[in-house]
């Protein structure tokens, strides 16, 4: 087979796993190919999928067997926004707008699990597509960023990897936590105003991350965007936080609101779109909860033209995703909650 070109992205997920295996590469026996953003980023932080809009515990019945294709559990166990006095109970917005709002509120106001220092984000789902087999894959990241994760993935090395320490004491690692360096205490201590935490995305220098290319608007606002897919995919964030990132990622300049996209377990919801060069990223997240379901990705050059606001078509067009044979990728968190310890799960 193959390498694909390279002027191919990562999504999210594949710079997680090229960040750890060129830090474990000498325990590897075959080494992926590397692939690369269009614009030549060499992320501070490989982003997996470990995020939920709030960290809560879902049902885990087969706690640590492999997930059914089709019928994945909730994404959320979180009571829906409360109800109105009224008999005959509103209906709900229809449009993507109104939809994303509510599920925001949603969101912002779950119970906050209060994750400590020395604790973990935990989160057990399906990753489907990008050239592998349909498979299940539990992580462990650490809440302070200053102790080592854990991954379990059977697409990974051995299946059982390390998860470096963002923010170890040792030469050339960062010590200070930001959205080159994110941790779950940096998420918790951004706005929770969607307007100001905005600013903050876009206002934050990203250059250093670019090698020879001239920074433009365009770039900035994909670099927010991107941060705001790693927030979700693999940091997670307080509810509060979560709330106003979704708000916020839908004002980023390039992104749209959709009223329907699925994750790779079938489940649909509305969804935040962008894109990151070569690829349309969608960011789905339950209507009713506000919880992160999990991402989409598909090739520009698999889909029609973009529309008059330069994104792609809406909808399912994922061609390659769920075959184990193209680029195109989708996840689906299960389960997302804080624990003690590696190796510690839900068990609810």
């Amino acid at each position: 087979m193959n390498n694909p070109p390279e002027m191919l992205p990562a999504d999210r997920q594949r710079f997680l796993k090229e960040h750890l295996m060129s830090e474990i590469a000498a325990e590897r026996d075959a080494p992926r190919p590397r692939r690369r953003l269009v614009w030549l980023i060499a992320s501070p932080l490989a982003v997996g999928a470990l995020a939920a809009v709030t960290v809560v515990a879902v049902p885990d019945r087969d706690h640590g067997g492999a997930a059914p294709a089709g019928a994945a559990p909730s994404a959320s166990s979180t009571p829906s926004a409360s109800p109105t006095p009224s008999a005959t109970p509103l209906p709900g917005p229809t449009d993507p707008a109104g939809m994303l709002a509510r599920a925001a509120k949603a969101a912002a106001s779950s119970p906050d699990p209060g994750a400590r220092a020395t604790q973990f984000v935990y989160r057990r789902e399906i990753q489907d597509g990008a050239r592998e087999t349909k498979h299940e894959r539990k992580s462990w990241f650490p809440v302070d960023g200053r102790s080592g994760g854990l991954i379990l993935d059977p697409t990974m090395g051995n299946g059982r990897n390390p998860w470096p320490a963002k923010l170890a004491d040792s030469p050339g690692a960062p010590r200070t936590a930001s959205f080159d360096a994110p941790t779950y205490e940096f998420v918790a201590s951004l706005p929770t105003d969607p307007q100001q935490l905005l600013q903050r995305l876009l206002s934050f220098d990203r250059a250093k991350r670019v090698s020879g290319t001239l920074m433009t608007p365009k770039l900035y606002n994909q670099f927010a965007f991107d941060d705001v897919q790693m927030i979700f995919q693999n940091i997670a964030a307080p509810p509060a936080v979560a709330g106003a990132l979704m708000e916020a990622a839908a004002k980023i300049p390039g992104t749209s609101v959709v009223a329907d996209e699925a994750d790779a377990a079938g489940r649909h919801g509305v969804a935040v779109v962008g894109t990151n060069g070569t690829m349309r990223v969608a960011l789905v997240f339950d209507r009713t909860t506000g919880a992160f379901l999990g991402v989409r990705e598909v090739l520009l050059s698999d889909l029609p033209p973009a529309g008059p606001d330069g994104l792609p078509p809406t909808g399912d067009p994922s061609p390659g995703a769920g075959n184990g044979k193209g680029y195109d990728y989708a996840s689906a968190i299960l389960t997302s909650t804080i624990v003690d310890g590696l190796e510690a799960e839900a068990t609810n």
